[in-house]
């Protein structure tokens, strides 16, 4: 299993990490079965391009997390499904594989997050599944991370509607972590790092 980790250049760097779950179309394409659902899905992927934008302005670390697929029979390669657009990691960008939900469950995620002392900003796919389990995972080691609501879904699950489950998702994840909107964490850091407005 390869991963893309630049730990040496993002040591080096003093701003937040902006950490980015499973944003990628095969996941996409396998979700979203009613049109409300497509909607919600859109509107976290929107804001997960707005939070991303931001942080690359800010020259803020940004990681990928992404699901370890296994090895391709035909290449004997480890099998990815593509990014999806302009979600695309840069050089510079850390990329983390995994074979559990949990962001926690890569050894080179750990190394990372224990860098930042646990305080890392963490938006993506699915928030019943990837975002709660990391978020448990990071109180268990006394991270403090922040996770960005809007720019994060949830699947629906035994009847169980997705606008609901996410709702519910968010109130849990709150126990863990703070919970903001892109947009209030995007004034946040902006004020931080020395913008006002």
């Amino acid at each position: 299993m390869s991963s893309i980790v630049e730990l040496r250049a993002f040591k080096q760097r003093q701003n937040a990490t902006l950490v980015l779950v499973d944003l990628h179309r095969a996941i996409v394409e396998k979700t979203s079965s009613t049109q409300g659902d497509r909607n919600t899905l859109a509107a976290a992927i929107a804001n997960c391009r707005v939070a991303l934008e931001h942080a690359r302005a800010w020259r803020m670390s940004v990681a990928f997390i992404r699901p370890y697929e296994g090895r391709s029979p035909q290449s004997g390669l480890g099998h990815y499904s593509r990014w999806l657009e302009s979600f695309e990691p840069k050089r510079s960008d850390m990329v983390f594989d995994r074979r559990m939900p949990s962001c926690y469950a890569s050894a080179e995620f750990v190394e990372m997050a224990g860098h930042v002392d646990g305080n890392y900003v963490l938006a993506g796919l699915f928030g019943e599944a990837s975002c709660l389990s990391t978020a448990v995972d990071a109180f268990h080691r006394d991270h403090r991370f922040t996770y960005l609501a809007d720019a994060s879904a949830s699947r629906g699950l035994n009847g169980i509607p997705s606008a609901a489950m996410h709702e519910s998702v968010t109130t849990i994840i709150s126990l863990y972590g703070t919970v903001l909107t892109t947009q209030s964490w995007i004034r946040a850091t902006s004020q931080k790092l020395g913008v006002h407005g």
